[in-house]
């Protein structure tokens, strides 16, 4: 191994050992917080159904208004003293978190024989709601009942205590749901900020074009193929020197080598299309990746503990060193250009290990966020 190979794994070595020490200290003093009632149901996601309702703009919905995108669908009723008011200031929340997205919300009414449109239509005007992006629902109440108990399972029914300001005339569940065009896609707790925060978050992730939800799978594939073009490269500059150091072992000069070598060297030119093709790549990546990011966010890490250690670490030492090697790419290149191999290769021998790590790692993160379990959050009860 070349004593600039050594260099460059010491330096990888050295960012990972750091980048571990400063997590496990972000980590002990930052720990995870999770929200006590959030679940993301995943492959569990139910569908919503079929059903008919009116909302209080007299229009009909169906789901297959809901069907057609993503919406966060809340519970309420307008005498509702205590925690609908405070339901729906929730909801004037999102809708203020929410804007220029195409996430819509819905409020259930539990008291529809009550709740007509235009009752609903003056409580809809207290809130500030849009019409075209928050829509109240009411209709037959076991439709609604049937929704909320069968689809949403989520507790409903008429209070038995007497009606009055500390009471309320029907129990109903405070939660909010995700429904991910027709499917119920979690149940977030409308009391905690870190579930709001994830519901947001999801939601926002939810209804982005379908192409930009696959680019972080095309990140993924085009940090494999940098990483498998470096290796390409790398192994026809190593036959490329063994063929060309066999008719005088003695010489060890990266000069000298060069000079019986030429261009037109079916090794040196596989080997130079290679690593423009990993830098294309590469390049690609950070256009894609960028334009997620744009779009999208950032995703958060759910996992906790060791894992999520592991996982900062790889992150924070892949993002070091993928700052790090953008001007040790262009200077290599810069040298094998103008002839100036003995540089080209001392600076290479140093670049490579550090360029393979930010590819490989780049898909290791990909595999981390993505394809992890999701943490389990909250209580499995919703009712």
């Amino acid at each position: 191994m070349s004593r600039s190979y050594s260099i460059g794994l010491r330096i990888i070595l050295l960012t990972i050992v750091v980048s571990s020490a400063l997590c496990v200290v972000g980590v002990r003093r930052y720990p995870l917080r999770n929200a006590r009632a959030a679940e993301d149901l995943g492959s569990s996601a139910r569908s919503l159904g079929s059903f008919r309702l009116e909302e209080r703009s007299g229009r009909t919905v169906t789901d297959a208004d809901l069907s057609s995108g993503v919406s966060i669908a809340s519970f309420i009723f307008t005498s509702c003293p205590l925690s609908c008011p405070r339901i729906s200031g929730v909801m004037k929340g999102l809708q203020e978190r929410l804007a220029g997205s195409d996430v819509r919300l819905v409020s259930f009414s539990v008291d529809p024989e009550h709740d007509t449109p235009a009752v609903l239509t003056e409580y809809a005007r207290r809130f500030g709601a849009a019409g075209d992006r928050w829509w109240f629902l009411t209709g037959s109440k076991s439709v609604i009942y049937e929704l909320i108990r069968d689809r949403f399972q989520l507790g409903v029914e008429k209070s038995t205590a007497p009606p009055g300001p500390d009471s309320e005339a029907f129990i109903h569940s405070d939660r909010l749901a995700l429904i991910d065009h027709g499917r119920i896609a979690g149940l977030y707790d409308s009391t905690d900020p870190l579930a709001l925060d994830a519901l947001v978050a999801k939601a926002r992730r939810a209804a982005l074009p379908g192409w930009v939800l696959r680019l972080p799978s095309v990140n993924a594939a085009l940090n494999g193929l940098s990483a498998l073009l470096l290796l390409a490269g790398w192994l026809l500059i190593r036959r490329h020197g063994k063929a060309a150091a066999r008719p005088a072992p003695e010489s060890t000069d990266p000069d000298a080598i060069a000079t019986r070598s030429t261009w037109d060297d079916p090794l040196v030119k596989g080997h130079v299309a290679c690593m423009l093709a990993a830098i294309a790549t590469s390049s690609l990546f950070l256009g894609c990746y960028l334009l997620y990011h744009f779009k999208a966010g950032s995703m958060p890490f759910a996992q906790g503990g060791m894992v999520r250690v592991a996982y900062l670490t790889i992150l924070l030492s892949h993002t070091l060193l993928a700052t790090a090697s953008v001007p040790m790419i262009l200077t290599t290149v810069r040298r094998g250009w103008r002839g100036e191999f003995a540089r080209h290769v001392s600076i290479a021998s140093l670049t490579f290990p550090i360029w393979l790590y930010v590819a490989v790692t780049g898909v290791v993160i990909y595999l981390m966020l993505y394809h992890l379990p999701a943490i389990e959050l909250g209580s499995r009860s919703f009712r």
